[in-house]
């Protein structure tokens, strides 16, 4: 079965970016639970400012109706849009569901009308790190730092639109 993407801010959708964020990154890449606790805290306060507004958003991907996968855009300022949240679980990896979910957020930041984008990830996410270059996004900053219980290369990626 194919995955689905689809828009979707509720609060049952954050809930579900808590659980991903929680279930991939503490399992696969050792971090500490505080990691999933301040995507949980972020989600909280945006969702408090009104978030997702008419130029942000969230998108799910799910398979056989179940969450594997999120993103979101969230707008920086009006010219500066983040992209972020991009998780998978194993069983959606290979499927295009990653790529897909980058381009729903693609696609929104240049109806919205951004100039550019960025990203916050960590060198350890080869894949995502791939793919963010295959779509255009380039390395625009790097640096070591301790996070979440383990040492990590810290990166920012930026994307001209």
């Amino acid at each position: 079965m194919e995955v689905e993407i689809r828009p979707n801010g509720s609060r049952e959708a954050v809930n579900e970016v808590v659980r991903l964020h929680r279930q991939v990154y503490e399992s696969e890449y050792e971090l500490e639970p505080s990691f999933a606790d301040d995507v949980a805290v972020q989600l909280a306060e945006l969702s408090r400012s009104g978030w997702p507004g008419p130029r942000e958003g969230l998108w799910l991907a799910r398979l056989n109706g179940r969450a594997v996968g999120s993103v979101t855009l969230i707008e920086e300022d009006r010219k500066l849009g983040r992209l972020g949240h991009l998780v998978l679980l194993p069983d959606a990896r290979g499927t295009g569901a990653g790529r897909r979910l980058v381009e729903a957020v693609l696609a929104a930041a240049r109806a919205a009308g951004y100039e550019r984008l960025h990203l916050f990830t960590f060198s350890d996410l080869r894949a995502a790190g791939s793919l963010y270059r295959s779509v255009g996004f380039a390395v625009s900053s790097s640096e070591r730092r301790r996070r979440w219980g383990r040492s990590m290369d810290w990166q920012r990626y930026e994307l001209a639109l």
